[in-house]
């Protein structure tokens, strides 16, 4: 330990570092010292040694690269320190250090979202802005890393690291619906289909099939439906739906376990909720997809017996609103030309066997649907709009098919 005064100690480091600001020679031995001296001082017990530490690696840390590690380690133990000062000049160095070096930009980002986790308000707040400008200068790196985080892993965990995790998580997915959302939409993930858009894109669908439905939630409304790729009818519409539906599809066949004579959809909603947002609300993917979804798998009168009421009802709406939204966005058309041909190419569209099937089983659907209906003892609980939408639904099938057999006589 320096036996020397706190005063002659920050005279003689202010010294130092005067004499090799004037060294010509980048890769002099005096500046090595210098930086060897910042790295002890790191572990001062005086605070402002620590800080000054902080402030200075950035001017030494990219010419020796043999005292690289001492020194990011030096920067990574300021960012732990009892004092909070010599903390934020901490978050500050990493910024510093990866600006110097572009190749400390992924395991510093990293260590600036573990940091998010701080009990100190004040502190998060730099942290935070620490991640921002490891954004600025990688998005597609320092994307990487916060997905890194929303991903659980698929290595086992105690309760105790699976309850850190999870709480990292939430943190990661508030910071990128809140203080990094401006920046994604208007700079980072603004292009469609650049490296930094479908970093963050393929993390968050990724994320969507293992983590909390209040997660999820926050991945598909706050994040993935402000960016570029997720516009009416896109292909990575049709792939989050996907992702959506198979998610139901699992959680239906616990709602309604084979052989039960009774069940309800009471995890599913949540999922159908969200698909019904995805496609009749915002339209990214053609609410055919979804409407396919309830033909196969809840309007069979044997899965819709076994539902209570409330359930029945909910079902008759679902499938009368996404009827419509089928119509409103004239998905049965164009089943040729260019605009269907962009369609087919992503994936997103219905094809003319497609369209036919859709609307021939749509009047049989309904039957079953309003023999449902009128089984339901509570005349509160019955959907009455959704009944009316869906007798209008099949006046207009009827109507078209009338005209098309008119069409071809």
């Amino acid at each position: 330990m320096d036996s020397r005064s706190l005063a002659e100690q920050e005279k003689d480091i202010r010294d130092l570092l005067r004499r090799a600001e004037r060294t010509p020679v980048k890769t002099s031995a005096l500046r090595k010292d210098t930086l060897k001296r910042l790295i002890d001082l790191a572990h001062s017990p005086h605070s402002s040694l620590k800080i000054i530490a902080a402030t200075n690696f950035k001017l030494f840390i990219r010419d020796f690269p043999e005292l690289e590690d001492e020194a990011i380690n030096a920067v990574y133990d300021l960012c732990e320190d009892p004092v909070s000062s010599v903390r934020i000049k901490g978050y500050a160095a990493i910024v510093d250090a990866s600006r110097e070096q572009q190749k400390w930009v992924k395991r510093n980002a990293d260590v600036l979202v573990q940091l998010l986790q701080s009990d100190e308000p004040e502190e998060v707040t730099f942290v935070k802005r620490a991640l921002m400008q490891h954004l600025d200068m990688d998005p597609a790196v320092t994307l990487g890393v916060i997905c890194d985080q929303v991903v659980p892993s698929d290595e086992p965990l105690d309760e105790e690291e699976q309850s850190i995790r999870d709480r990292l998580r939430s943190l990661v997915l508030a910071f990128l619906a809140g203080e990094a959302k401006r920046s994604l939409v208007e700079r980072h993930a603004n292009t469609l289909g650049s490296p930094a858009e479908d970093v963050l894109v393929s993390g968050m669908l990724k994320a969507v099939t293992k983590v909390s439905p209040h997660d999820v939630d926050v991945i598909v409304k706050d994040i993935l439906a402000s960016l570029p790729s997720f516009k009416p009818s896109s292909s990575r519409g049709k792939e989050l739906l996907d992702v959506v539906l198979a998610q139901a599809r699992a959680t239906l066949k616990s709602d309604l376990p084979p052989g039960s004579e009774h069940g309800s959809l009471e995890n599913t909603r949540y999922y159908l909720d969200l698909a019904s947002f995805i496609a009749t609300d915002r339209r990214f993917a053609h609410p055919s997809h979804l409407l396919r979804f309830y033909y196969t798998n809840l309007t069979p009168k044997l899965v819709l017996v076994r539902l209570p009421e409330e359930d029945q009802a909910y079902v008759i709406r679902r499938v009368a609103e996404t009827f419509t939204a089928c119509d409103d966005v004239a998905v049965w058309a164009p089943s040729s030309g260019p605009a269907a041909d962009i369609a087919k190419k992503a994936g997103n569209g219905v094809d003319a066997a497609d369209d036919a099937a859709l609307r021939k089983q749509f009047p049989e659907i309904c039957s079953v649907l309003l023999q449902v209906f009128c089984d339901m003892r509570s005349n509160d609980g019955r959907p009455w709009p959704a009944c009316h939408a869906l007798v209008q639904g099949i006046a207009r099938v009827c109507l078209t098919t009338i005209l098309s057999s008119r069409m071809r006589l």
